[in-house]
């Protein structure tokens, strides 16, 4: 089925996967705990204006009480010569697929599941620049 719209992006994502993931739940007591979110990503420029990119997500809490670590490699093909673009949109495409791949992870016995709340890719990426 091809699905066509004169709002199309210029940013196309040829493929998306789960390669990796970690999950440890090192407590049964979870109350209380505070978790964060880290991201990493890597852009590697491929041929014929493809790139893969990896984007690593980690949430956990400072003690690793609830450790989980999700892996993506995607997939994107654009025409346009935009570093800042390419970064920062392929992240937020990326994003929502991981977001529930985690919360389907530790949809478990004895624990809530995480669901992350929607997060301003653009924000974090401009920060993790700036310290970099």
């Amino acid at each position: 089925m091809d699905i066509k719209s004169k709002y199309s992006s210029p940013l196309e994502l040829k493929s998306i996967e789960i390669i990796e993931c970690a999950f440890k739940k090192n407590s049964s007591d979870l109350k209380g705990i505070e978790l964060g979110v880290k991201v990493a990503r890597k852009i590697n420029d491929l041929e014929n204006n493809d790139y893969e990119i990896l984007l690593d997500t980690i949430v956990s809490d400072e003690s690793e009480k609830l450790f989980v670590k999700v892996r993506a490699k995607a997939l994107f093909h654009t025409e346009l010569d935009n570093r800042d673009m390419i970064e920062k949109n392929t992240i937020a495409i990326m994003f929502p697929y991981v977001r529930s791949y985690i919360s389907i992870v530790t949809t478990q016995p004895g624990m809530p599941p995480i669901v992350l709340p929607a997060m301003n890719i653009i924000a974090m990426l401009d920060d993790q620049n700036e310290r970099e």
